[in-house]
């Protein structure tokens, strides 16, 4: 039996909508009920994270920022965190500003840009446990949505520098699938970072060796498990060694062919329930 269920969310454990089905809710409890430990493993914010995982009752620890942060699900607070270096938090907003790319960087609680735009003021909203019989408003989420805050820090990169607070991810935006990808591969090339390809137009940036696989293998040395008494389920490129790692990788239907092969199974669609399908095949036997 998997002691060990860890959770991508975006494309994952939250359909096109960004909500928990009741389909995967119900599989979930099961879980939990049947003595599995269920937990997230997101490139989201630890915030979102843990709002989610109180929806669902999740308990210990869950992993944010790609595995950059692991956090205690009953309080929201950090247990370990992996911070970018600020010299090169600097350099990766000196690189995208000459590039001319969009860049951000994230504290613990707060999202920090160069200015304030359209698309980085509603970023909290968007880590919210969405009720789809409540429309999507500040108004209505404004509990959730006051746990993460956006600020406006000017010249990013004296800014990355001189931060007051540990950066623990950057992402780089553009609308240029070149320019993108040169950008990706020049970070790359500097061997101090970890890079994940997190969307079409983006790409997240956390400290060398972060990622979901050293967080969950973290979790694994505090709760006395191994590899093979996990279960991880996911969908892009962020979650292949997760997958890979794990005694039972399970990829999404609308994964891509690469997560799919670094799994051991591929499951139903996040708009199917891919996940419910999975707990109840895989865990509850």
């Amino acid at each position: 039996m998997y002691r060990l269920l860890a959770l991508d969310m975006d494309g994952t454990l939250l359909n096109r909508g960004k909500m928990i089905t009741p389909a995967v809710y119900d599989a979930l409890q099961d879980a939990i009920r049947e003595g599995v430990n269920v937990t997230i493993a997101s490139g989201r914010f630890p915030a979102s994270v843990w709002l989610h995982a109180r929806h669902v009752g999740m308990h210990g620890c869950l992993i944010a920022f790609n595995g950059a942060v692991i956090l205690e699900a009953e309080s929201g607070e950090r247990v370990q965190g992996y911070p970018i270096p600020p010299d090169a938090a600097r350099r990766i907003a000196e690189l995208a500003a000459e590039a001319g790319a969009y860049v951000h960087f994230y504290g613990y609680r707060t999202l920090f840009v160069e200015q304030m735009n359209e698309m980085n003021a509603s970023w909290p909203l968007a880590n919210v446990v969405v009720d789809p019989d409540r429309p999507l408003t500040y108004e209505n989420y404004r509990e959730q949505a006051d746990l993460i805050q956006v600020k406006q820090a000017g010249d990013l990169a004296a800014f990355a520098e001189a931060a007051s607070e540990p950066l623990y991810k950057a992402t780089v935006i553009s609308e240029d699938p070149e320019l993108l990808a040169r950008l990706y591969n020049e970070l790359r090339s500097w061997n101090v970072l970890a890079l994940t390809k997190t969307g079409q137009r983006r790409f997240d940036i956390n400290a060398a060796g972060v990622s979901k696989r050293t967080a969950l293998e973290a979790l694994c040395r505090m709760y006395g498990m191994h590899a093979a008494d996990v279960a991880a389920i996911g969908d892009y490129d962020n979650d292949v060694d997760m997958l890979g790692w794990a005694g039972l990788g399970i990829a999404m239907a609308n994964s891509s062919d690469r997560v799919k092969q670094a799994a051991d199974a591929v499951t139903a669609s996040n708009e199917e329930d891919g996940v419910a399908a999975a707990v109840r095949r895989y865990l509850l036997i």
